[in-house]
């Protein structure tokens, strides 16, 4: 029998009990509901036997990960798909093929965004030049357990990526945190180091701020740096101080030279002395060179007075809320 026939011939089976049992207890909606969500359990778990990932029915397989520690992962879309937008679930497996981790998204149908972060790669995505041998885990907090990355696209408050950090114990999984309002595809404006240089990595985030000074282009991009703390992936930009100052006078630098000057690259110093703990310094040094770009403001409509006041909303949104 094909792989195919035997998911009809388990799926047959599964409806037959389902009336069998529906009939039994007089079609109680409550229970029906119950029973079909146990029945794709039952499904995703029997389909996938002899190594095989499990088929999910009313979606198509799109790409299937192997993570390590007998961990594997699928990234299914729904069949048919419509052409711009399609549902998509993502599903680790143990290695009983048991589901022990799964999350719904809603993606463009072509190419999707969700995406497992490659080691092996070029930050995050696959290097054609490793042969074709992905690295999808690697211990990220120093306890020993392997961790993996998941970036999907979420459409939220700053647009337009989320990553989530998921551990993999021995036979089961566990969501340490996300880190939410990433721009662009993943993994685009993270950066996975070791700043403390011991076991532990932490995530260097820069986050696209729009403040209304200037177009999509022009926006701040603002630093942010997590880590493992307590058990979870937290916001702890404070406590790097140190390398947050390293990261203004690098860009302190880059200002210094006239071509590199940019309104985009004035509102990210600004941010910068903001993380730095150096607020009052960064909307000075604002103010006195916002001027290099009155009549860009001007020319896109923009008062430059009214981008100042932009500017210190922003600072005081992000000295009361980091994320």
């Amino acid at each position: 029998m094909h792989k195919g026939e035997s998911i009809i011939s388990v799926a047959i089976t599964v409806f037959v009990v389902l009336v069998f049992l529906a009939i039994q207890k007089k079609w109680n909606p409550a229970v029906l509901e119950n029973m079909a969500s146990s029945a794709e359990e039952f499904v995703l778990q029997t389909a996938g036997l002899r190594g095989q990932i499990p088929e999910l029915p009313g979606y198509e397989l799109v790409k299937q990960y192997s993570l390590g520690r007998g961990f594997r992962a699928a990234l299914y879309r729904a069949a048919p798909s419509p052409l711009v937008f399609a549902n998509y679930r993502f599903v680790i497996f143990d290695s009983n093929n048991k589901p022990v981790y799964k999350v719904d998204s809603v993606e463009t149908s072509v190419s999707p965004w969700s995406k497992l972060y490659d080691y092996a790669g070029i930050h995050g995505i696959p290097n054609p030049r490793t042969g074709g041998y992905p690295l999808y885990s690697r211990d990220l907090t120093g306890d020993g357990k392997p961790d993996v990355l998941l970036g999907q696209y979420t459409g939220g408050d700053h647009c337009c990526t989320a990553v989530t950090v998921i551990e993999l114990g021995e036979s089961s999984v566990r969501v340490l945190g996300t880190i939410e309002g990433l721009g662009g595809m993943p993994f685009k404006g993270l950066e996975i180091l070791s700043l403390n240089h011991g076991r532990a990595h932490d995530f260097v985030v820069r986050r696209p701020y729009q403040t209304g000074c200037g177009a999509q282009q022009d926006i701040a991009d603002v630093i942010s740096i997590y880590t493992y703390r307590d058990g979870k992936i937290l916001d702890q930009t404070s406590h790097f101080t140190p390398y947050v100052s390293r990261v203004l006078q690098r860009d302190l630098a880059r200002w210094k030279i006239p071509r590199n000057r940019s309104l985009r690259l004035l509102q990210t110093l600004t941010a910068d002395y903001s993380a730095a703990g150096q607020s009052s310094m960064g909307e000075q040094f604002f103010q006195n060179h916002l001027s290099v770009f009155s009549s860009q403001l001007r020319a896109n409509g923009i008062d430059p007075q009214l981008c100042i006041k932009n500017m210190a909303s922003l600072m005081s949104k992000l000295a009361q809320d980091p994320n």
